[in-house]
């Protein structure tokens, strides 16, 4: 089986999972723009008499990049858990091309629908907020498609625990929040905070499509550098994990 049936394979099972719990999808929809505009109100009310635009579209923007961060973080970790709990997860193993492959490969699919999603969220939100910002959504896909891979290697990471532990969400969790920091700290140029995940490339992000400038191919070549690093060491420490599991005979525990 090649990359291209793979892909195609979990693209349809991702859809169809939408479509038969639309109303999960519709209410997980619902909640995060809610918690956006609950957040956003409540931000513009703590800053009355300032000067709020550039605050606010940096506020829309960076809630964006959280839910990107958020969703590409998930697509491994969440997906292998969930596996695990339903009992299914030994059978993933068999599959022709392996493991690593099919979980890259999902995880591809699932990236590319939650831009999609996350393309709806923003506006719903802006038309929630009435608050718009000029986004270029071309530019913004490649420039997150690039950083993507840093958090990919946080959720092989992460997996990799899952494998062992087999209940890991607390830490999963305590990621998610400090992805809404991580998103706002500064990684560009070079500074301490570049050598963190996905840093780079939320501020590479922040300069190109909020601040509209050039795209620095300097700044472009430390995003990618923090993005292979950090998915190469997540897939190493994943099937080490991976290794550990098999000789403990724990992939089809829970």
């Amino acid at each position: 089986m090649n990359y291209f049936d793979l892909f195609i394979n979990e693209t349809k099972v991702h859809f169809f999972e939408m479509r038969q719990y639309w109303f999960e999808t519709v209410t997980a929809l619902l909640m995060i723009v809610g918690i956006f505009v609950g957040l956003f109100f409540g931000v513009k009310s703590l800053m009355p008499g300032m000067s709020e635009g550039d605050s606010l579209d940096g506020l829309v923007f960076g809630f964006l990049l959280w839910s990107f961060a958020s969703s590409a973080y998930n697509a491994v970790a969440k997906s292998i858990i969930e596996d695990t709990q339903k009992g299914y997860i030994e059978h993933l193993f068999m599959c022709p091309a392996g493991f690593s492959k099919l979980m890259l490969t999902r995880t591809l699919a699932e990236l590319i629908i939650g831009y999609g999603y996350l393309i709806l969220i923003a506006f719903v939100a802006m038309w929630a907020t009435d608050n718009w910002i000029d986004i270029n959504f071309f530019w913004l896909f490649c420039l997150l498609m690039l950083a993507a891979p840093s958090l990919v290697g946080l959720g092989f990471l992460i997996s990799g625990l899952a494998l062992l532990f087999k209940k890991v969400e607390t830490v999963g969790m305590m990621l998610s929040l400090a992805f809404m920091g991580l998103v706002a700290l500064d990684g560009l140029p070079f500074n301490i905070f570049t050598l963190l995940p996905f840093v780079p490339g939320a501020s590479l992000a922040r300069d190109v499509i909020v601040a509209q400038q050039p795209v620095n191919l300097v700044h472009v070549g430390i995003v990618a550098l923090n993005s292979l690093v950090y998915c190469l060491v997540g897939l190493m420490v994943f099937r080490r994990m991976e290794k550990l599991a098999k000789q403990r005979n724990l992939i089809g525990k829970y």
